[in-house]
């Protein structure tokens, strides 16, 4: 293996208060985290509405809230104050009106709801009895097109509980057989909704796009309701007057989106080299004529949208830190000047200023501004601040190349007080995915570890989506065997800086971070505790019970059920059939209910470990879902995470 390791700008040096260092964070601080969601910046880029979320402990349950920012004063207001759930809001193209989705008044489950800029009380424009999925303003600020789930066509029969039901690729833990959801339309000032699309087909998310002359919708097409639409979808185009369907693209594309002129559209397909990366593709406004503007942008775009001038906006991540980029019609990439900022998805004005939330190594979220000519992003909120007053430790980035040249990486976070070659515990913390990517930004569960004085390693294996197709594809059919060799790897990346306990050095992470602990412990013993959470440790139970079942045939290049290679493969890429190899104290850890990675492929491996007398403990929180949701057992989980190591460094 080639060593290079390469400094990355770290953490901001921490506030001393009174002359002291800044106390180590506690579990208890993280009570008062604040995070960003959705972002939407008004057409004339005056104000930026933005989802503000918060725990609330008393009813254990997220809060989030619609607010309000004025770029020029930075001034913020809650424009949702009575609401304890709000999400997707939207300007109208004249930035007169919000539109945002929340229940109320006798409506438990989502709804359109219309608030005047200038004053007055929000109003609900939709009567849906089974909730919003998404919607869309028409340009002309007249109309809103949205997506609702239909009405089981037995629902009589359901009723007199004949509800027995035919499974086709719903996960294991459905209840019902899946519905298809379509689109509808209705006046913006409320009235009688029309139904544009039907079939037993579904509009698969909620994202709808308008062209410019309000008489035809972009949408993303599945062959039915289920979830899981991986590979499986169309983007498509919906003519109001008549609801005539065109489909047009690849199919496993999706995202379809029109320029602001009504002359061409952008979406993603899966890229041929590793089709669980997406490419953009520019295609004329009826989707033919698609050009690839990825083969001079290698990364993995999770959407894309038009500036005002018909470039394409989109963000990515790029190394350990996700980036915005310009490309322009011919796909020439131009990287944005966010600096050591991370960007979510941006949001644009007219004059083509950006919005966007983003992180950073010493803050989780705040809203940042990005105007066009300028060399930094602007700061609009500072929400997290009093976080300066903690001790969280220092992140660096440590770069190398495999064995087979593909360029990788990993964040480290120092402990506050670190000192170079004093050897520290080690705790590595996985990624999920596998096609995710850690990013250098603010981590809770790194900052709760290096305030034990351990250093925490997160590595960006081959299948991470951070440095191209080719890095991604190289682990294809292998998963997990090529990212264990990686992992260990950057072990030794770090070991030969002199700042490692080698004889107490943990493992741990969740769904395919928990996968990879899972395989490194059957395969490795050298650590001291391991925690594996949510973990994918046979390919077949996630092939065959999980609402994404598509996706486990693509990292192993094949069906196990239809090609007796690809069944090898995933015997062999499975730490379940290794289990017996297990030396190391583990703990498990699952939700009751998780239809990601089936909850059944933590009780196997937990049964089959202890069966070799190896110290091993099964947690399970009674919530359905990947992963806690509420916010006394997502502390707890964490309060957990870092007492499991406690307990055997």
């Amino acid at each position: 293996m080639r060593r290079a390791i390469l400094s990355c700008a770290g953490a901001a040096s921490a506030v001393l208060l009174l002359g002291a260092a800044p106390r180590p964070l506690e579990l208890s601080d993280l009570r008062r985290l604040v995070s960003y969601g959705t972002v939407s910046i008004a057409p004339d880029a005056r104000h930026v509405l933005a989802i503000q979320r918060h725990p609330d402990f008393k009813e254990n349950k997220n809060v989030s809230q619609l607010v309000l920012i004025d770029v020029r004063t930075h001034a913020k207001r809650v424009l949702t104050p009575d609401r304890q759930s709000v999400q997707s809001p939207a300007w109208s193209s004249n930035g007169d009106r919000i539109a945002f989705l929340s229940p109320g008044g006798e409506k438990k489950s989502p709804q359109v709801w219309i608030l005047p800029v200038d004053g007055g009380e929000a109003r609900r424009v939709t009567d849906a009895e089974r909730g919003i999925g998404g919607f869309a303003w028409r340009p002309d600020g007249r109309e809103i097109a949205y997506v609702t789930e239909d009405e089981a066509p037995n629902k009589k029969a359901i009723d007199a509980h004949d509800d027995a039901f035919e499974v086709t690729k719903q996960p294991w833990t459905s209840r019902a057989a899946a519905v298809p959801s379509h689109v509808w339309l209705i006046p913006a000032g409320g009235g009688k909704a029309r139904r544009l699309t039907s079939g037993t087909w579904s509009v698969a998310g909620g994202d709808l796009s308008y062209r410019a002359d309000g008489k035809a919708i972009a949408f993303t097409r599945a062959p039915d309701g289920t979830f899981d639409t991986f590979f499986r979808t169309t983007p498509a185009i919906v003519d109001v007057a008549t609801g005539k369907v065109t489909m047009f693209g690849a199919t496993g594309a999706s995202g379809a989106t029109f320029d602001h002129a009504g002359k061409t559209l952008v979406y993603l397909r899966p890229n041929a080299v590793a089709n669980v990366q997406n490419d953009v593709i520019l295609a004329n406004v009826d989707g033919t004529h698609p050009v690839d503007l990825s083969a001079r942008f290698d990364r993995n775009p999770g959407s894309a949208d038009f500036l005002p001038d018909g470039s394409i906006v989109t963000s990515a991540v790029d190394g350990t830190l996700s980036r915005l980029f310009k490309l322009g019609r011919d796909g020439s990439p131009a990287t944005l000047p966010t600096g050591e900022v991370s960007a979510g998805a941006p949001s644009g004005a007219r004059d083509g200023t950006l919005a966007f939330s983003g992180s950073t190594a010493r803050d989780p979220s705040e809203i940042y501004l990005l105007r066009t000519g300028v060399s930094a992003p602007e700061r609009l909120t500072s929400t997290n601040g009093w976080l300066a007053s903690r001790g969280i430790g220092t992140k660096r980035t440590i770069a190398w190349h495999g064995p087979d040249e593909t360029p990788l990486d990993a964040v480290v976070t120092e402990p506050p007080g670190f000192t170079k070659g004093k050897k520290y515990p080690l705790v590595l913390v996985i990624h999920g995915g596998p096609t995710g990517a850690t990013r250098a930004t603010f981590s809770a569960l790194a900052g709760l570890m290096a305030a034990r004085g351990w250093l925490v390693l997160e590595p960006n294996y081959r299948g991470s989506d951070n440095h191209g197709a080719k890095a991604i594809a190289t682990s294809l059919g292998h998963p997990m065997s090529v990212a264990g060799r990686d992992i260990i790897d950057a072990i030794g990346v770090l070991e030969r800086e002199g700042i490692v306990d080698s004889g107490r050095i943990g493992v741990s992470g969740w769904s395919a971070g928990g996968m990879m602990t899972s395989w490194l412990i059957t395969h490795d013993t050298r650590w001291r505790a391991a925690l594996s959470g949510a973990a994918v440790n046979s390919l077949l139970g996630v092939t065959s019970m999980s609402d994404v079942d598509e996706y486990a045939p693509a990292l192993l290049r094949g069906d196990p059920y239809a090609d007796p290679a690809a069944m090898q493969r995933a015997l062999d890429e499975s730490p379940l059939s290794y289990a017996d190899r297990v030396k190391t104290p583990t703990l498990i850890v699952t939700d009751a209910g998780d239809q990601r990675v089936p909850t059944p492929l933590s009780y196997e491996f937990y049964h089959a470990v202890r069966a070799t007398g190896t110290p091993v403990e099964l947690l399970v929180y009674p919530v359905n879902g990947h992963f806690p949701s509420d916010p006394l057992h997502v502390e707890d989980l964490n309060r957990r995470w870092v007492d499991w190591f406690a307990k055997h460094f």
